[in-house]
């Protein structure tokens, strides 16, 4: 009996020191960290005992472990992260938590002791204040999004472009595609041919956000940025160890893919592999063999390792590597068309101290983008393709000088691109560029400097003065050219295409004026920006054939063209903590200028085998842009709206844009539930087409409105989760037939995904 007694007596005594009501025991207690609303895990949490140094931080996944040497049932465990409310829990209640909710801030906090270093810092941050659009995980994981053009469609500044093979190019501020640079992790994207990169070839699932910068008058990421940036920025970690999804929808479309990861301090890996595809019939055909067949199939891969990491458990050293594979194949029955387009990168990044230089950020990267089309007809026959190989050498160090800060970085880009386009029997006049091959180099030298100040006063907290230096050096070479054309007797004809080599440099001034102020519930931040950018001409631009005007000073050139911008934005957030409805708000306000001098302008001529262009010397685009949010019971409610309204003045250097577009999404996110609709309306698109007899013909598309919806949950059962998502995408569409070369377009879709991850 004596015996039994003491066995009870010790077991309470283990379980009251397990729950932290003891003196002189260390306790380790693990759990999640959750966001209220979506119950996402949230990382990188910042994890104390109020009123002492005793404190951990959750990781990636939002899991923390924390070990307390000295409990006592009086102690309180602070959570806190920049973007949420803190929260404050008993040490005697937190080992029974396995999950630990915070509430999401409209505003985040300015002032935090040890997470505030965690916050991974928006990669644009380190360039000229911009106006920036984020488009996170949790507004396309496992929705119906078929890949990322038909998700950068939402944002009320950009419009998708889409072929009838599905490729995907967007235009930001009513540029064109061109114009729009886009980055994977960093790394340039854009073919060397043209300057476009199909975003159809970017597979979602292992994306952590899209960073949308708009406007030109960035620094750091290169010329061609005319009219903005899209960063892609890549989940290399992640939550599971194992995932499966499956989607099916319209069209007999439907991917399925597997995905892996592990983590074994210091070293992390991860896999994922999807394959997917549809069918579709023209409206205009009866015969059921006459489809039009998509495939698509992806590999990712990434592995890190940590040489050492600081005192807030970051990596100090790291290097990593990054694999990505996507290939799209089209089969158009109809047309006898067949095209493939691959796109394969492998890129190394360091990121740490070398030698006696700290901070330096180093990456080398292999591109490879080809495209291969076969096209039978009637008429003849065409097979054309490219195939671009690029190495991207990429350097920064960052310095600092009191309230000074300096950014120094090296870009080198060195291509060599094959380009074929053989025709047999075709009707039409046998002149321009068969095949040849290109060597590109471009050297880029970037200082930025950003002067910051506190001003002392209540109603402006803090100045900011930013100037960028940039120096650009683009040589083209061409090689072992083969011309259509087999006589002599048309001297232009004989030589398109044709060209010895270019040599161009520049130099951009770009300057910028930011103001803040913050209050426990309002921000105000404001900039003025103004700068001069380049773009050089692209191959394509270069084989192509100038239109000979009859006045010598209106002849086309082969000149850079030149981007004269400014801009002036405004934002404003506010916590309403007193309503029970209205939780928050925010907008921003965008103006801005562009005046280009040179805009090339490119026309195809039905039965012509080649691209014309000319310059339009003065071209503008000015615009305002407006985007709000009002966020009602406590965040999980949220209503956006955007307008955009764009003055063009020269429609033919910038065909078929939207210059009034309005979209309005209804968000509920509550209890792992996600519900969304997603509205919007485009105006009328107008452009003008050149014909035979070298004139122009203005073509005009009506405007259209739509309407999408999502809806999705994930469930909890253990370590296993399991997620589900059903997707209505073009409800409003009346039944009349929209249809673009035979395909029905603008018509109603359905989604269904499933999945589940351990």
């Amino acid at each position: 009996m004596v015996a039994q007694r003491i066995n009870i007596l010790l077991l309470a005594f283990f379980v009251c020191a397990y729950t932290a009501v003891t003196n002189a025991q260390e306790v380790t207690i693990s759990g999640f960290v959750r966001d209220m609303n979506t119950h996402r895990e949230i990382p990188y949490v910042n994890i104390y005992i109020e009123g002492t140094q005793i404190g951990t931080s959750g990781d990636f996944a939002g899991r923390y472990l924390l070990r307390i040497p000295d409990a006592t049932g009086q102690m309180v465990v602070v959570f806190r992260h920049i973007a949420y409310e803190p929260q404050e829990v008993a040490l005697e209640s937190l080992p029974e938590m396995r999950y630990v909710y915070l509430q999401p801030r409209v505003i985040p906090l300015r002032v935090v002791t040890i997470e505030e270093e965690r916050i991974q810092r928006l990669e644009i941050e380190k360039d000229l204040p911009q106006t920036v659009s984020l488009v996170e995980a949790k507004n396309f994981d496992i929705r119906g999004y078929v890949d990322a053009g038909d998700l950068l469609r939402m944002d009320h500044s950009i419009q998708v472009e889409e072929e009838l093979s599905g490729k995907k190019t967007v235009s930001i501020r009513g540029g064109n595609p061109d114009e729009v640079l886009v980055l994977y992790n960093g790394i340039k994207m854009n073919s060397a041919y043209d300057n476009i990169f199909d975003l159809s070839l970017i597979d979602l699932e292992d994306i952590e956000r899209f960073e949308i910068i708009k406007g030109s008058n960035t620094a750091l990421y290169g010329p061609e940025a005319f009219s903005g940036v899209i960063n892609i920025v890549p989940k290399v970690q992640h939550e599971y160890n194992i995932r499966f999804q499956q989607r099916l929808g319209t069209y007999r479309s439907g991917n399925w893919g597997l995905h892996l990861n592990h983590t074994l301090n210091p070293l992390h890996g991860s896999y994922s592999f999807k394959r997917g595809g549809g069918k579709r019939n023209f409206v205009d055909v009866a015969d059921d063999k006459s489809l039009l067949e998509n495939t698509s199939l992806h590999h990712t891969a990434n592995l890190s390792y940590n040489f050492s990491e600081r005192a807030d458990g970051q990596p100090a050293n790291s290097l990593s590597a990054m694999y990505i594979y996507s290939s799209l194949n089209y089969d158009n029955q109809r047309d006898v068309e067949t095209l493939s387009n691959l796109n394969e990168l492998l890129s190394l990044r360091y990121s740490g101290d070398l030698f006696k230089l700290k901070d330096i950020n180093l990456s080398v990267s292999l591109l490879r983008l080809e495209e291969d089309q076969i096209l039978v007809s009637s008429t003849g026959a065409v097979h054309r393709g490219i195939e671009d190989r690029t190495i991207h050498v990429n350097a920064r160090k960052g310095l600092k000088f009191g309230p000074m800060d300096l950014l120094l970085a090296y870009q080198f880009q060195d291509t060599e691109l094959d380009f074929s386009d053989e025709r047999v029997n075709f009707q039409e006049q046998p002149f321009g560029l068969e095949s040849a091959q290109f060597k590109r180099q471009h050297h880029g030298l970037v200082l930025i400097s950003k002067l910051r100040g506190d001003t002392g006063l209540d109603s402006l907290h803090t100045v900011e003065l930013s100037i960028s230096l940039r120096h650009d050096r683009m040589q083209d070479e061409q090689t072992n050219p083969i011309l259509r054309s087999s006589t002599q007797e048309d001297e232009q004809a004989s030589t398109v295409g044709l060209f010895n080599g270019n040599d161009w440099q520049e130099n951009m001034f770009k300057f910028a004026l930011s103001l803040s102020k913050y209050r426990e519930n309002l921000t105000f931040k404001g900039y003025l920006s103004f700068g001069i950018n380049t773009k050089f001409p692209t191959l394509l631009q270069q084989i192509s054939s100038p239109i000979l005007l009859t006045a010598d000073a209106s002849k086309p050139n082969l000149n850079p063209e030149k981007n004269r911008s400014s801009e002036v934005s405004v934002f404003m957030a506010r916590d309403i903590r007193g309503k029970r409805t209205i939780y928050g708000w925010q907008i921003s306000v965008n103006y801005f200028q562009n005046y280009y001098d040179n805009k090339f302008r490119l026309s195809v001529t039905p039965g012509v085998p080649v691209t014309f262009y000319d310059n339009v010397p003065d071209a503008r685009i000015s615009g305002i842009e407006a985007k709000s949010d009002v966020f009602f019971f406590r965040k999980k409610v949220t209503v956006e709206l955007g307008i955009s309204r764009y003055f063009i003045s020269e429609k033919a250097a910038f065909p078929f844009k939207s210059d009034f577009k309005r979209t309005l999404n209804f968000i509920v996110d509550h209890a792992g539930y996600s519900f969304q609709i997603h509205w919007f309306k485009e105006s009328e698109q107008a452009g003008w087409l050149r014909q035979k007899n070298g004139r122009f013909a203005e073509v005009t598309l009506p405007d259209y409105s739509n309407l999408d919806l999502h809806l999705s949950k994930a469930f909890q059962l253990g370590k296993l989760k399991l997620f589900a998502n059903a997707s209505g995408r073009n409800l409003l569409y009346d039944n009349e037939e929209v249809v673009l070369q035979g395909l029905a377009i603008r018509d109603r879709r359905f989604y269904i995904t499933v999945g589940a991850q351990y």
